[in-house]
């Protein structure tokens, strides 16, 4: 079984490390420290030490917890202004395993019963992986009933016999709605070998 690259737009996109050995950083802290200067530097915006401050944590906070979420995917961070919160993107592939079509409508939309409607399943093209399925969904989570926008994208890799799967979730509707076109564009520069 194959696992997913992504050729990303690093000016849209950063990959969280998955370990810190063999990487320039010994930990999130020196990570989160690198990109935010990067991201501020990028922007073409002044950033006082203030805003580079706080973007490092807030970085840190998402390397140390939203690896968490989905064990075993990937992450990468949607972030095209440094002073945007970063919309975590999961990316992964799972052993081909049933029916096609059945398969991926469940890796897409899931039964759970936070949904606050039917999910948005529609065709998903793209030239590395063929045509899937991406879906748009709306579910209720903790006792203020928050609504979260999300956003799942799968194939099935016949020759790789994986499945592929990308899941992108937030309590912001309007950041995931917003970022829509970078999702598309992102999801479909993602190959497997």
């Amino acid at each position: 079984m194959s696992w997913p690259h992504v050729d990303y737009d690093p000016d849209l996109w950063m990959q969280v490390p998955n370990s810190w050995e063999g990487t320039p950083w010994k930990g999130p802290k020196e990570w989160s420290r690198h990109m935010s200067e990067a991201a501020w530097g990028d922007s073409g915006s002044e950033a006082t030490r203030k805003d580079l401050k706080g973007l490092a944590a807030t970085l840190r906070a998402c390397a140390e917890q939203f690896p968490q979420s989905h064990p075993g995917f990937d992450v990468y961070l949607h972030l095209p202004d440094p002073r945007f919160m970063p919309l975590p993107v999961y990316v992964a592939s799972i052993e081909s395993d049933g029916e096609r079509e059945e398969t991926l409508r469940a890796l897409v939309t899931t039964d759970d019963a936070d949904l606050v409607e039917e999910p948005i399943v529609e065709d998903f093209g793209t030239g590395l992986l063929g045509t899937g399925l991406r879906s748009l969904r709306y579910t209720q989570t903790g006792a203020e009933r928050t609504i979260v926008a999300g956003v799942r994208y799968a194939w099935r890799a016949e020759e790789a016999g994986c499945d592929v799967v990308v899941i992108v979730a937030a309590p912001d509707p309007r950041r995931v709605l917003g970022a829509m076109e970078d999702l598309d564009a992102f999801a479909a520069r993602i190959s497997v070998a």
